[in-house]
Order: structure tokens, then sequence, then C-alpha cells
């Protein structure tokens, strides 16, 4: 969890940098945006395991953190179209007109 959240935490920087310089910043908030969502879904799901079958209930507050790390993949752009996005950039293939 700490290598996924330390990771993540870099690259929203670099792309954060990119933006605050006025470069250009797609590829690299694209792949920030994807890391981060699917670390966060992966660190959650981590969480319930250690958390064993109490993990589901509402006792604790996991089974909350799975539901908010799921709706990160979804809203503001898809894990797919993320992934499209930067496939373009690394082969010259745009999905998208």
């Amino acid at each position: 969890m700490v290598v996924d959240i330390d990771a993540s935490r870099l690259l929203i920087y670099r792309a954060g940098e990119l933006k605050n310089a006025g470069q250009s910043n797609t590829r690299e908030t694209s792949i920030a945006k994807y890391y981060a969502t699917e670390a966060a879904v992966r660190c959650a799901n981590d969480a319930i395991q250690i958390h064993g079958g109490m993990g589901y209930s509402n006792e604790y507050p996991v089974e909350r953190y799975m539901r908010d790390a799921r709706v990160g993949t979804i809203y503001e752009g898809t894990s797919q179209i993320q992934k499209l996005i930067i496939a373009g950039f690394e082969t010259g293939i745009r999905a998208f007109g």
C-alpha cells in the first residue's frame, strides 16, 4: 500500500509541475489518474483482506473505502479511457478524433 501511495503521489506531482509550468501534460495527467485510481482500488481491496470477514461490514470504514475507490476508476474518465489516451501518446495511434 505504501509503494502504491508513494508512486501515485509522485506521478500526480509530476503532472502538476508540468501544468503549473504551462507545458503539455495530458499524457502525464492520464498516467497519474490511471495509476492513482487503480492503486486506490488495490489498497482498499488489501484493507478489506486484512480485516477478513469484518471488512465487508459497516462496522469498519474499509467497506466504504472500496466503494469510494472504485468510483475513481469510473468518474472523470474511466481507466479504459485513460489507457486509450496513454496508448495514443506511446504509439501515435489515436483512438479519438
